[in-house]
């Protein structure tokens, strides 16, 4: 969601000034003074990409011109490293492949990394964390041989066995913060609060055992459209009740699920809402219920470009009062991290998610403002599991944070070794040996020199921290290995006097490459991986 290139900022934003529109470049407004950008306040060439906020007020708009000292284009990080560096876990696959990344590792005038946060923790599990742990051993190695030993900090609310994950990601010990206290309704750092004082969160289970999961929604749906004009609309604090009711978002386990609530609301929840109103001369659905009867729906899904997801999100935080307010939200998992909107307050599940992590968070995306949120579980009469938790529902909700599932983590399985062990190893040589860092340098590996032997025992050694004691033996004769490629593929190279490159930009017959991105057409000695997003091998299937 933000551009690699400063000719990709710079086409984005001459297409929007083409558009009389807006470019989407993550920021959009002055993160100091709050005042949005306009087209003009992204100043861009093929050279250079800056934002500027023009508020006098402003302590950035008032100096400097008003540049203000942040940025999103990867070119510009690379020539100006930043103090603070926030990424995705992406961004590690293109440590292998992309020299210039080696600025974000010090430097002559910098230090090296000191505080590494990791966001949502229980996130990086199953394969995209088996992954993500060798590329974590690779990116501590470098930090270390830099004389830098980093601080991890991770956060999450729903994880279990959090001192295994950690020990396999990150080869530390982990210290649990806050800790639990001898109170646990008052720990000092966070407090239990009675609903009186502050509103809490409510969990209310619907179960319409005659209707298959294509057709229970839409009368619950119905139902909450109409709602909060029932209940509030009399009362003195209308418009505060109205608007934090206003407008649900709809959770779905899968893509397929929001297409099939997609026809629901477009359908089937007209039908309901006609059914429960009467008919009215005026279209204002502030003050006919009736015309609620044509919701404003959007979708939050993968499957959307990051602008058009963004373009929800703001959607989002319009109050009932604006013309672009949604009355319903159809999402998927997406929505379960990152989405923080004061005024949401009503949710509804439908079926019952995978995880309870899964569920807490995706749950918790409502009621976090003022006003107390209410979360309707659609529970599908054919899912077993739907069954089990709305006949368990009170225990459940009573203690659902005693139900997380721990986390899998496992890099260094053989598959997961085979999958990222090599770039663990391209990425701790390279970053921290200057002589090998360029892109033609692969051609100078030596794992007997005395630098390069250096770095592959202290990759070796990080990888044994977090790993049991019977996988380290693999891990060392599985790294060896793989140094013993390189070394035999450059080798094989002088004797045929070609050059070896980390990567090859085009189809030069005289040089040969190290990398190669798992779908090219000409190979190198080692399939790459480009990014996180997959990291699974591609099963096949044979019709018998």
């Amino acid at each position: 969601s933000s551009p690699n290139t400063f000719k990709a900022a710079h086409d984005k934003i001459a297409r929007a000034r083409e558009e009389n529109g807006k470019p989407l470049l993550v920021i959009d407004h002055c993160p100091w003074c709050g005042k949005a950008f306009a087209v003009n306040d992204y100043l861009s060439s093929l050279t250079a990409f800056r934002f500027r906020c023009r508020n006098a007020d402003c302590a950035f708009g008032a100096a400097q011109g008003g540049i203000l000292p942040c940025n999103v284009v990867d070119e510009a990080l690379y020539e100006q490293p930043p103090t603070l560096l926030i990424a995705t876990l992406d961004k590690f696959a293109r440590l292998a492949w992309e020299e210039r990344t080696n600025a974000f590792f010090g430097g002559k005038a910098h230090r090296p990394p000191e505080l590494i946060i990791q966001d949502e923790l229980h996130l990086i599990a199953g394969a995209l964390g088996s992954v993500a742990g060798l590329y974590e051993a690779a990116l501590d190695t470098v930090l270390q041989s830099r004389g830098v030993y980093p601080k991890y900090v991770a956060s999450t609310a729903t994880i279990r066995m959090a001192a295994e994950q950690v020990k396999r990601l990150y080869g530390r010990e982990v210290a649990v913060f806050p800790p639990p206290g001898l109170d646990c309704d008052d720990s000092f750092f966070a407090r239990t609060v009675p609903p009186e004082e502050r509103p809490g969160r409510m969990y209310v289970g619907y179960f319409a055992p005659m209707q298959n999961r294509q057709r229970c929604l839409a009368p619950l749906a119905a139902a909450l459209l109409l709602a909060p004009l029932e209940l509030f609309a009399e009362q003195e604090d209308a418009a505060i009740l109205l608007d934090a009711w206003w407008t649900q978002v709809v959770y779905h386990g899968s893509l397929k699920g929001v297409g099939n609530s997609h026809t629901v609301f477009d359908h089937d929840v007209r039908e309901f809402m006609h059914l429960l109103t009467e008919t009215s001369a005026t279209e204002d659905k502030r003050e006919n219920p009736a015309a609620r009867a044509r919701p404003v729906i959007a979708q939050l899904t993968s499957q959307q470009t990051a602008e058009e997801n963004a373009t929800v999100f703001a959607q989002l935080k319009k109050s009932r009062e604006h013309a672009g307010c949604l009355d319903a939200a159809l999402a998927t998992n997406m929505v379960s991290v990152g989405l923080d909107v004061a005024r949401l307050a009503l949710m509804i599940v439908n079926g019952q998610p995978l995880t309870t992590a899964e569920y807490i968070q995706a749950s918790s995306r409502v009621g976090r403002g003022e006003a107390p949120g209410i979360v309707f579980v659609n529970y599908y009469r054919d899912q077993a599991r739907s069954l089990s938790h709305y006949e368990d529902f009170r225990p459940y909700h009573d203690a659902f944070y005693r139900f997380v599932e721990p986390t899998s983590v496992t890099p260094h399985t053989y598959q997961a070794r085979s999958r990222a062990l090599h770039a663990a190893l391209v990425i701790a040589v390279r970053h921290s040996c200057p002589d090998l860092l360029g892109n033609e340098a692969a051609y100078r590996f030596d794992p007997q020199a005395q630098d390069v032997a250096r770095i592959i025992e202290l990759l070796t050694q990080r990888c044994y921290r977090s790993a049991s004691e019977d996988q380290q033996k693999e891990i060392a004769e599985h790294l060896q290995r793989r140094a013993e490629e390189w070394e035999n593929r450059v080798a094989l190279c002088r004797e045929n006097k070609q050059a070896l490159d980390y990567q090859v930009f085009d189809n030069d017959a005289g040089r040969d490459r190290l990398l190669c991105a798992h779908d090219a057409k000409i190979p190198g000695l080692w399939a790459t991986l480009n990014s996180m997003r997959h990291v699974e091998n591609t099963a096949l299937l044979k019709v018998l």
